[in-house]
Formats: structure tokens, sequence, C-alpha cells
């Protein structure tokens, strides 16, 4: 790696919020620093810079930030019939003083009619990125309302807040049954509480998701107690309101 390079990765890295930097080895650091460096002055960028098994991709979504945009991304996925499998997503400060996206997702292929879960290429992605970019820009449905499927009987969803200790931002922990289109829900409800997401960390464990925010109100202070309980039923609704048909889901999930 040349001395320049080097400074290039410092900076990137310098630039990323603590819990990326714990989050990322040295290798994957240096792949998504070139993905947000190929950005260049596009709106948005998106690549693939991770394939796994199980048909699963790690791609890095880079756009200006701004309120709504992990919603809109998880929108323009779930139309395009894509499982978020797991997700970071973080915000950094630009040498020109903007502050930018850098969304990191693992995704599939919803399965088909008779299971089989496609790979997705390369091809895919530049679709799929251009769908993402027309959700971003607002060229798509402002606030699509695809939703996920309804809970199975007698399942539950667990939402908690807390508070980070370090900058006295609010976590939210969203524990539930996996399905299509959970993130997405959970976004649209925090996009329309007018709550800003400044981090994101969400995984899924044998058939559980458990997402992990890191939130502020619109203006980057800290959420005043008395407005959680609201968001929490908020979201609790989101999760279980299932608007698609038996239908809608069939070609949905095809």
């Amino acid at each position: 790696m040349s001395t320049e390079e080097e400074e290039r990765l410092a900076a990137f890295v310098a630039s990323m919020p603590v819990e990326y930097r714990g989050a990322f080895d040295a290798e994957a650091t240096r792949a998504h620093a070139e993905v947000v460096r190929r950005r260049g002055a596009r709106a948005t960028h998106v690549e693939i810079w991770r394939e796994l098994e199980g048909r699963v991709v790690a791609i890095c979504v880079v756009a200006d930030d701004a309120p709504g945009l992990l919603s809109r991304i998880s929108a323009a996925l779930v139309g395009a019939h894509i499982d978020v499998v797991s997700a970071h997503a973080y915000c950094r400060r630009r040498e020109d003083g903007s502050v930018e996206a850098v969304d990191l997702l693992w995704i599939r292929r919803l399965p088909g009619p008779r299971g089989a879960v496609l790979r997705i290429r390369a091809r895919d992605v530049v679709a799929l990125a251009d769908a993402i970019e027309r959700a971003v820009s607002g060229a798509g449905d402002a606030d699509p309302v695809s939703a996920p499927a309804p809970l199975a009987p007698g399942a539950s969803a667990r939402v908690r807040f807390e508070t980070d200790r370090a900058d006295g931002s609010t976590i939210l922990t969203v524990e539930a049954v996996d399905r299509p289109g959970l993130l997405l829900a959970v976004t649209q409800a925090l996009f329309r509480a007018d709550v800003q997401i400044l981090a994101l960390r969400a995984t899924t464990e044998r058939g559980s998701a458990v997402d992990r925010f890191k939130l502020a109100d619109a203006g980057g202070t800290p959420l005043r107690r008395e407005r959680l309980f609201a968001l929490q039923i908020a979201i609790l609704g989101a999760i279980d309101e299932g608007t698609l048909s038996a239908g809608d889901r069939r070609r949905s999930a095809g």
C-alpha cells in the first residue's frame, strides 16, 4: 500500500464512529474505504464488498445522510424482493463538512415459488443501485406501504430503550421474529416519529432478529423520556401491521 493510500485509509477510519472501528478488521475497513472513495460525486453509490455462504452478499451503500435515508433504502430492497440478513449503518463527516451515510448490508434474495434462492450477481447490484438511488432521491414512493408479514400466532416482539452513557443518546433494541420487511417497518416508524438514526447494528440468528439503533431527535439531541412510550407503541404497531394481502406476499416472495 502506498503512502497516499495509507493516509487515505487512516483519514477514513478517523472519520468513522468508534462503534465502526471495533466491528471490522483491517481487510474489511480497506474495502469500505475504497467503496466510499469510488462514490465520487454520485448522489449514491452501491457495491458488493464481500460474498458469503448461503448466497448472501455484503453491500456498501454510500450517500449523503438525510432524514428517512435508511427507510428509503430498506423500501428499495423490499421492492426488489431482497431480504436483509444483517446490517450496520454509520454516519461520518467528510472533509467538506457534509455528513455521509455508510450503510453495510448483508442481503440475499427471497426464496422463489419453489423455495430456491437465486444468487445476487454484480449486474443485479447495478439494478439495485438504481432502485436505491431513485428511492433516496425521492423519485420513487416517498413513504412505501410495503409491510412485513404479520407475526406468527403466539410470537412476540420486544422494544426497549436505554441511555448511552458515553454521549447520552438513546439506544433502541428491537427483538422480533425475523421476516422480510422487518427493518423497513421499524425505520419507517422512526422516520414518521421524526427520530434520527445515528447508527444501526442488526443481526439475525436462528429466526430471530435483534436490531439495535442509536437514536436522537431531529435536532441531534437525546430523546426525552416522555417520547419513548409513544415511540414504543408506534414501533410495535408497525411491526404487527400486516397490510399486504396473502396474494401480495406470495408475489413478493417470488
